[in-house]
């Protein structure tokens, strides 16, 4: 792994290198949190919209859970790119991959790298950009921390991690691995983290740009100006979920606001 190939090279040249853990300060929601207050189709709306720049980017619809609608064509289509990307088949694994978003992410990786980069002098760093100079996947894991890390801070990619959340979400809604109810009562706990831990539509989708360029240099090449052109309809487009609908727009329920349970968190990943 890229992570253990920086530990090794750093700790060649600088024993007292820290390899320990630390709290990034990433917030994770509930899988079981319930719904007992009823959402309103607003709400619903704005948390379809934290994955705004996915559903965008496939062409899909942002005002329906999953982005289609349940025809045989969409369900086929849909279990075979769960198939495909994700290694879904079933519910117990869209309910695995929920939970590997849930406990680490991609941001687990990002927050290993960014403590090891941290940590290294500059004649280190210029040592470890010459390792993988020949491994584009790294090297681009590397400069996106780089550049990342400070900005970000204990936001790590979270929105990157979430958002594909709130999708598998819908898009396991579309293919029956989970019913509707069930789907919303993964979103909603999750649209109520993101709007703490973000400023605004474009300071989200910011991150969740700088995420997927970090899972994939290859994915970037490939798709990463489109990615790109989304994000800036959707600051822009009239239409744009995110022009219609404020940043700020009131996601509490009673349940959710304290009044029973609130969203639980887990330990941040390490």
């Amino acid at each position: 792994r890229l992570t253990n190939l920086l530990i090794s090279t750093m700790c060649i040249t600088l024993i007292s290198v820290s390899c320990t853990k630390s709290n990034t300060g990433t917030p994770a929601i509930s899988p079981s949190a319930e719904l007992s207050s009823p959402v309103t189709p607003e709400q619903k709306l704005w948390a379809l919209a934290t994955c705004a720049v996915l559903t965008e980017s496939n062409g899909t619809r942002h005002d329906l859970l999953g982005g289609v609608k349940q025809t045989p064509e969409e369900i086929k289509g849909w279990q075979e790119s769960l198939a495909m990307w994700w290694g879904v088949h079933n519910r117990e694994q869209l309910l695995g991959a929920l939970d590997w978003i849930h406990n680490e992410g991609d941001r687990r990786e990002f927050a290993k790298l960014a403590r090891d980069l941290s940590a290294a002098s500059p004649e280190q760093l210029a040592d470890i950009r010459k390792q993988v100079q020949n491994d584009p996947s790294a090297s681009n894991k590397i400069e996106v921390v780089l550049k990342y890390k400070n900005e970000f801070g204990a936001k790590n990619i979270i929105a990157w991690d979430y958002a594909r959340y709130v999708s598998l979400c819908g898009w396991g809604y579309i293919v029956g691995y989970l019913t509707e109810e069930e789907a919303w009562q993964r979103i909603m706990p999750a649209a109520r983290i993101l709007q703490r831990t973000f400023a605004s539509w474009e300071d989200l989708g910011k991150n969740h740009i700088a995420g997927r360029e970090f899972w994939s240099w290859q994915h970037t090449q490939q798709r990463g100006e489109a990615t790109r052109q989304a994000y800036q309809t959707l600051l822009n487009a009239p239409s744009s979920p995110w022009v219609k609908l404020p940043w700020n727009l009131e996601l509490e329920t009673p349940s959710s606001a304290g009044n029973s349970k609130p969203d639980k968190q887990i330990p941040p990943v390490k």
